[in-house]
Parts: C-alpha cells; structure tokens; sequence
C-alpha cells in the first residue's frame, strides 16, 4: 500500500508540475470549463480504485496512475479555467448592442473602419483592465476589546490566497488584507444576551474572477486576535495556502475547510477540551499538538496518506496520543479528506 501511494503522489506531482510549466510557456488551449464538469468520473474511478485495491486485482496499479493523472489534470482546470475573462467580454459586447441603434444609418458605409475602430477600442479596455488588476489593495480592520468578553467567535473565508493568523493583539481582532481582485469586509454583533461577538471577515463579492496565468494575483490576509477569549472559530478557504498559528489562543471549537491548499495548523494547550473538525479537499494538512495534550483522531477518507507516527490504531480509522486516558487536557481531531496527506506532530 505505501508503494501505491509513493506512486500516485510521484505523478501527481509530475503531472501538475507539467501543466503548469506548459501553460507558463503558452502550449494549453484547452476548454477548462468542459473539463472540470467532468469531475464525478473521479468518484467512479477512486470507486473503483480502491475496490481493485482490496481485492488484490493487480489492475489497481493502472486505476492509481489514471487517478494520478486525472485528479491533478482536473483541480488545473479548476485554477486555470476563469482566465480568459468571459464576463468582461459579455458586458463590452452588451455596450455595442446599446449604441447599434445609433449607428446603424451608418454601418453600411463604415462597416470595416467601425470592427477595426472596435477592436481597438476592446484591445485599449482589456489592457487598461490588466493594469488596474496588478494593482494590490490593502486594508486594515480593527475592533476593541471589551474587558468583559469572555468568549468570541470567528468567522473568516478566503477564496485562493494566503491566510494567516499569528501573534495576539491587545484588540479584540486585528487584521490586514491585500489583494488585486475584490475586496474584503468586516462586522462585528454581539448577542444581546451572552453579550458574546461574533466577527465575520469575508470576501465582499462571492464569485471572484481570479486570473492566475500571469502570477500578478495577490490576496493575503493577516489576522491577529485577542488571547483572552475563548475562541469558537469557523475557517472556511479556497485554494493557496494557510499558516494557522493558534498555540497563543484557547480554541473550544474549530471548524476548517479548505480546498486545494496546503495547510499549517498549530494548535496550543490553552483550553481543557478542544474539538477541531477537518474538512478538506486535494490538500496537504500539518497539524501540530502539544505533547501534554490527550489527542484523539478520528479520520476518514478515499486516498490519503497519514503520517501519525507517535500515536496508536486502536482502530475503527481512530487513533490515540500516549497517555491519553491519564491526561488532563485532551484534544479530538476529526478529519474528513478527499485526496490529500494528512501529518500530525506533536512537539
């Protein structure tokens, strides 16, 4: 089993690697967005991948290296599949329809210096637009902290980028974001009777047109939170990549999904229970427990590859710390994974 997973990871990394270099040198011109609506072929075919696998059938070796290939093949239509700016193209063709009108008396006459001044006209737009969208944006949010707030919650989403949260803040929360396309927004409600704040950081458009083909796109986002609550938090990320640094905090409860991403999570031994749940797609997951801490795992999944190796299969896809029955913080991670790797190191 761990030479079939070497090998399905050794041409996923090969294969990703070739479309990039090739689209990076102008060789693709593919219909991306056909591509990727084929996605559910790739249930069918971890189906019956893994089917294979149990029974031994040795056609599970060319149901791996088709995975292999697929997988990475269809999340690069997925990143790559926006580039050519369809919307704009509709909104610069809906302008013509408005002034035909007004010029049809004229079409038969200037019909060739009209497409000509058109194309022009379209070329002059499209660049003026690439220039504004290299543009970074940066943004700072800040909220007071009441000294008689004991609990908080935090709701932050992301689309692709790279999300960070780190040292504390004598603010209730503190965060800088910068990006080239969109914006980002902030509130803050506090329940009327806990008196609880609920703070919401998220993207202010939800279907953001993100054109990676020539590496000027940007969107980062730096969180710094008060470490006197305790936190209940629900992350929710897109691609790119996430450097989660709560050690400082007492986290109750988290709540993560991510994407394709490639995340570091690491976790502190400020609260006496914590429940992290994992929801995560064709990612890369680190997390880092503190050795004092009982940790429990709990995973599920199709093709993963788990590194968990100073904890105990005491089966059922379950997984334990030493001396976790004896101890008096303890920790349970949920993981739910499409196809991913999955580390956990405890320092």
């Amino acid at each position: 089993m761990q030479r079939k997973n070497g090998l399905f990871w050794g041409i996923f990394l090969l294969t990703l690697g070739v479309l990039f270099l090739a689209r990076r040198a102008g060789w693709l011109e593919v219909d991306w967005h056909s591509l990727v609506n084929l996605w559910p072929l790739l249930l069918i075919l971890a189906g019956v991948n893994l089917i294979l696998e149990r029974r031994g059938n040795p056609a599970a070796f060319v149901t791996t290296v088709m995975l292999a290939v697929a997988v990475p093949t269809t999340l690069f239509g997925f990143l790559a599949r926006d580039r050519n700016h369809e919307g704009f193209n509709m909104r610069w063709n809906h302008d013509d329809d408005d002034n035909d009108d007004n010029n049809e008396s004229d079409s038969d006459d200037d019909n060739g210096n009209d497409d000509n001044d058109s194309e022009d006209d379209y070329r002059s737009e499209r660049e003026r637009r690439n220039v504004e969208g290299t543009e970074a944006h940066s943004n700072t949010f800040a909220e007071a902290m009441d000294v008689e707030t004991r609990e908080a919650v935090l709701k932050l989403s992301g689309g692709a980028g790279r999300f960070i949260i780190s040292d504390p803040t004598t603010e209730l929360i503190k965060a800088d974001t910068k990006q080239t396309v969109g914006t980002y927004s902030m509130s803050v409600d506090r329940d009327e009777t806990t008196h609880i704040p609920t703070v919401e950081l998220k993207p202010t458009e939800e279907n953001q047109h993100v054109d990676l083909k020539d590496g000027n796109f940007e969107n980062r986002v730096d969180v710094h939170l008060n470490a006197t609550p305790v936190w209940t938090m629900d992350v929710a990320l897109g691609a790119g990549q996430g450097d989660l640094d709560l050690s400082a905090y007492a986290v109750k409860s988290l709540k993560l999904a991510v994407g394709a991403a490639d995340l570091d999570l690491k976790l502190g031994a400020r609260s006496d229970q914590t429940d992290v749940k994992l929801n995560v797609g064709a990612a890369s997951v680190t997390v880092r427990v503190p050795k004092e801490i009982g940790c429990r795992i709990k995973k599920d999944g199709a093709l993963n590859i788990e590194q968990l190796d100073d904890f105990t299969d005491v089966g059922g896809g379950e997984f334990v710390s030493p001396g976790y029955d004896t101890a008096k913080k303890k920790m349970t991670i949920r993981f739910d994974g499409g196809i991913s790797r999955f580390k956990v190191v405890r320092y």
